[in-house]
């Protein structure tokens, strides 16, 4: 399956969006659009859902206009499921999570009327708390109700407090263990084991000699049995078996009971599991989150410290964790939408890395169990931050909710992709050197290729002032809000505050230095090692002309680059570059 649109109207920010997007199953999904494009339009609409309707708040409606209904649409393998205030058909086919931040404002009155306010971390729900139930177990009452061998039977008190059982009777229904012929099986393999003599080993040996195709052939309890081996809650077989055996037993005579305990046991299991969770994240002996029993709701939670008193990666990264991990507690067999909603905005490079582990691992979780899942990462981060840093980047999927048209860039991008595709290798070398040195960068002197420019590049390019020429027309269709080729204005941008810097250079060996230096920042650096002083603006406008065009097939170069264009204070820098090649005269 993979989502292939979702339309939004009339949530917060959006009045009517369609967003044409590919979701994979099982992949980091990302959306990217700038800030103020309406993210967290899109997560307050998953996130306002229940299973019956869409139910918004008064604030999260277009305009705060209760008239104004939203919906939430996706199309699924071209078919459309909405959700809107009398229907939700994506929730009768999926579960939904939305990880936030959780920061919420909190205000408190104090005496004669003054107030203060605080920004505090939403505490995050795990579960309700059970009613406490132990397992109806006594080793010596098991021995004896076994029989003459009762020695046969392992001691399972240690084992009805571990997690491994419940895993190993996950699926398992022992109520079965009561019908007539498992329950004949059962204590023909009884009998035979109380009509032996010798110790408890030696018994174990004359089973494993004599009788084991018929314990195996008790299914019921030889699947527990394989289960407790494989996961070394045991050290045998024999050993599995008559554990299984007792499990089975404490079971049948009171079901309910046995639920009890197992709820207890996975409670327990649960709770032990964030409290571990969140010690080896603890990074300071000071405030910091803590897994907690509300008494008068009878949940476990994880309760925050104030917001100033963690840093924002802390919050961040542990409301991402706790939230991806209650996603696997919760067990629905749905298929999971799972959105995280800018989290990452403030992680430095290890909390990244953090990041990449826990939603790799709850995506194989999902795979290892048959479930379907949906990342789907909300940032206006670009890109490349996750290639260097989370995800390989063979699996993720990016979408851009800006999405633009290759359009006028086509032909300026089958250049690039000459210069650096290996479809291309056999090419002449220097033709492809020239490129960089004459056409992507300023060069003092013009250059044209004949013989060897390949035929299915533009003709007029051949020269290097006509590209140069190409490349500055769209520059001023940019700045005059026309439609232009936002590849060709990145080249624009480039050569011209190259040229600018080359010009303030006197010393002839720093100008010959500065045309051999590849790439535009370490140009500036070579300028700035000789004491020209270059405008802070140029550094910034590294954002454009530092874009990565070297060739990926399938890569979207377009999107991006005009969302950052589409910047006012970017356009105004462009435009104060601009002005001042102008007044220098065109670069060439």
């Amino acid at each position: 399956m993979s989502i292939s649109q979702i339309e939004i109207r009339n949530i917060k920010g959006i009045s009517h969006e369609c967003f044409n997007v590919q979701l994979k199953a099982y992949k980091p999904n990302l959306l990217v659009a700038p800030n103020g494009f309406g993210k967290s339009s899109i997560a307050t609409a998953f996130s306002s859902m229940n299973t019956q309707r869409m139910d918004l708040a008064d604030k999260d409606h277009h305009k705060e206009d209760l008239k104004l209904e939203p919906e939430l649409s996706i199309t699924v393998d071209a078919n459309k499921l909405t959700a809107d205030k009398t229907k939700n058909e994506i929730r009768k086919q999926f579960d939904v999570l939305v990880v936030n931040s959780g920061l919420t404002p909190k205000a408190k009155k104090h005496f004669k009327g003054a107030v203060s306010s605080t920004i505090e971390v939403k505490p995050i729900t795990i579960c309700k708390i059970p009613a406490k139930a132990e397992f109806s177990y006594k080793p010596t009452d098991a021995k004896t109700s076994f029989g003459k061998n009762g020695k046969i039977l392992p001691n399972i008190s240690d084992l009805l407090k571990d997690s491994r059982l419940l895993d190993a009777i996950q699926g398992v229904d022992l109520s079965k263990f009561t019908q007539v012929r498992i329950q004949t099986a059962a204590q023909a393999i009884v009998d035979k084991v109380n009509q032996q003599n010798g110790s408890a080993a030696v018994i174990s040996q004359w089973i494993l000699d004599n009788c084991i195709q018929e314990l195996r052939a008790v299914t019921i309890l030889n699947s527990i049995s394989e289960r407790l081996v494989q996961y070394g809650a045991v050290d045998s077989e024999i050993e599995g078996f008559f554990a299984a055996y007792q499990i089975a037993s404490i079971h049948a005579p009171d079901p309910k009971a046995f639920s009890a305990a197992t709820d207890w046991l996975y409670y327990e299991t649960v709770k032990t599991h964030y409290q571990d969770l969140l010690t080896n994240f603890k990074s300071s002996t000071w405030q910091w989150a803590k897994v907690e029993e509300t008494k008068k709701k009878k949940e476990l939670v994880i309760n925050f410290p104030k917001a100033h008193q963690l840093s924002n990666g802390q919050r961040d990264i542990i409301t991402l964790v706790v939230q991806l991990h209650k996603t696997l507690y919760e067990g629905s067999k749905k298929p999971l939408i799972l959105v995280i909603d800018e989290v990452f905005d403030y992680l430095d490079d290890a909390n990244l890395v953090a990041f990449q582990y826990y939603v790799t691992s709850v995506i194989e979780e999902y795979k290892t169990r048959n479930q379907v899942i949906y990342p789907i990462i909300l940032t206006h981060l670009d890109p490349g931050v996750f290639f260097d840093f989370c995800f390989n980047k063979h699996k993720i999927q990016i979408n851009y909710l800006l999405s633009k048209p290759i359009g006028k860039s086509k032909d300026i991008l089958r250049l690039v992709e000459f210069r650096d595709s290996d479809q291309y290798a056999d090419a002449v070398r220097p033709v492809r050197d020239f490129l960089d040195k004459h056409w992507f960068h300023f060069h003092p002197d013009a250059h044209g290729i004949a013989d060897e420019w390949p035929n299915f590049l533009r003709n007029e390019w051949k020269s290097s002032d006509s590209f140069k020429g190409y490349v500055n027309d769209e520059l001023e269709r940019y700045l005059n809000e026309k439609n232009y080729d936002s590849i060709a204005v990145c080249f624009a941008v480039r050569i011209a505050i190259e040229h600018q810097v080359y010009s303030r250079l006197t010393d002839t060996d720093a100008k010959e230095k500065f045309i051999a230096e590849h790439g535009t920042a370490n140009k500036l650096e070579v300028a700035s090692s000789v004491g020209v002083d270059i405008p802070e603006s140029y550094f910034l406008l590294g954002l454009i002309y530092n874009t990565n065009l070297h060739w990926n097939q399938g890569r979207d170069y377009v999107s991006p680059l005009v969302s950052k264009l589409n910047h006012p204070t970017i356009r105004q820098l462009i435009v104060n570059v601009a002005s001042e090649a102008e007044n220098q005269g065109n670069p060439s």
